[in-house]
């Protein structure tokens, strides 16, 4: 497309790459100059919202060009009154003006989900305004939001003009040029998950049998119980959200194989962040971080990755003793403070038609079984967390 003038995005913000949140104004104006004297019919400028999905044909032995998806869900257009400019007709080297504003919705008309749901909570998650996820977003923020290149949520101003073809009587695009909007919609707690028995995603229960020695000697068993811990909350406000944090509790109890034998020791704690990005060019009708990935088909795909928390307290663990029957049991607990770090970005919780982007927070100990002087081991749990905005 021929390029007819020089268009740029004067957005109204304190900041150099402003993040704009639900109910937040975003206004400016656009300055054009045309490079020759043009005819125009129409000019338009739009907020809008799409997903790109690009999915590589993994499943096959034939070299098959990439499923690629570009699907909007929001476009609010901006109108224009004919008192803007004063000719239809714009001449070469003269900058011309347009204010514009716009403010970012609390949730998406419903004709953006059409398709079949599983349940109306599941249509209301995909009416809801989903974060800007982006990896190519990187070098504009330059902080990842740990995302794939395979998936984005791009929010957008766009600004077009028309010219009507004197052959044909037809409107075309004669020029468009965009400016990216990051957007960080808020988002509400929701009630804690329940997670299927079998799912890969989450674990809230692990269970280990303890032994030492080269005979491998019986010490005992020990499991490991975790619930999903209160949700972690963004400040729209503070790009590096340095306060972001949540609590987490593990549950320990070790079953002993022999009277007189110790529980074991904890030597020390980490924790991680799982961003999960699940994502298709086939909408989703459940939660898919809740589905069976056999049931998935080859035209979707899940993108992880992690990033270490930060600890906020010491991690300490005291077990007491307690008879059952004719035994004596020991159980403990571990508690701690995580936050996030500040070289992350982290869209909050979302669940949209094509895109979803969950959190799960994995705890390991790694312990010492009493007699065993110097190997350790480990055992880790894993559960939902929600990251949300106010």
């Amino acid at each position: 497309m021929m390029k007819f003038s020089n268009v740029e995005f004067v957005v109204n913000s304190l900041s150099d790459s402003p993040i704009f949140k639900t109910h937040d104004i975003i206004d400016g104006e656009i300055i054009f100059t045309p490079h020759q004297e043009t005819n125009i019919e129409d000019i338009s400028i739009t907020f809008k919202g799409r997903t790109r999905i690009e999915l590589e044909n993994m499943h096959t032995h034939v070299a098959l060009p990439p499923n690629r998806l570009m699907k909007p869900f929001l476009s609010m257009e901006l109108p224009i009154y004919d008192s803007c400019w004063d000719t239809n007709t714009l001449k070469p080297g003269k900058s011309y003006r347009i204010p514009f504003k716009f403010i970012v919705p609390e949730e998406l008309p419903i004709h953006a989900c059409q398709h079949q749901c599983a349940n109306h909570q599941i249509q209301q998650e995909h009416l809801q305004l989903p974060a800007s996820l982006s990896y190519r977003g990187t070098q504009y923020h330059k902080i990842h939001d740990m995302s794939p290149e395979m998936a984005e949520v791009v929010y957008s101003i766009n600004f077009a003009l028309r010219q009507r073809n004197g052959k044909t009587g037809r409107s075309k695009k004669i020029q468009e040029a965009t400016h990216p909007v990051h957007i960080l919609p808020t988002r509400n707690e929701h009630p804690p998950i329940l997670v299927p028995r079998k799912n890969i995603y989450y674990r809230q229960q692990t269970e280990k049998s303890l032994s030492t020695g080269l005979l491998r000697h019986s010490r005992g068993k020990l499991a490991a119980f975790s619930a999903q811990p209160p949700a972690i909350q963004l400040q729209s406000f503070q790009p590096t959200n340095t306060n972001a944090s949540t609590s987490v509790k593990i549950d320990l109890r070790f079953d002993p194989s022999h009277l007189g034998q110790l529980p074991p020791s904890l030597l020390a704690a980490e924790f991680q962040l799982r961003a999960m990005t699940f994502f298709g060019v086939e909408a989703w009708q459940n939660y898919p971080d809740l589905s069976d990935i056999s049931t998935w088909g080859s035209r979707r795909e899940l993108w992880s990755d992690y990033v270490a928390l930060t600890l906020n307290n010491k991690t300490k663990l005291d077990w007491n003793a307690q008879e059952e029957g004719d035994r004596t049991i020991f159980t403990g607990s571990v508690e701690a403070c995580v936050s996030l770090p500040t070289h992350r970005r982290y869209p909050p919780t979302f669940h949209s038609c094509l895109v979803s982007r969950v959190y799960a927070l994995k705890a390991t100990l790694f312990y010492r079984v009493h007699g065993q002087a110097r190997r350790r081991s480990s055992i880790s749990v894993s559960v939902p967390v929600e990251i949300c905005a106010t």
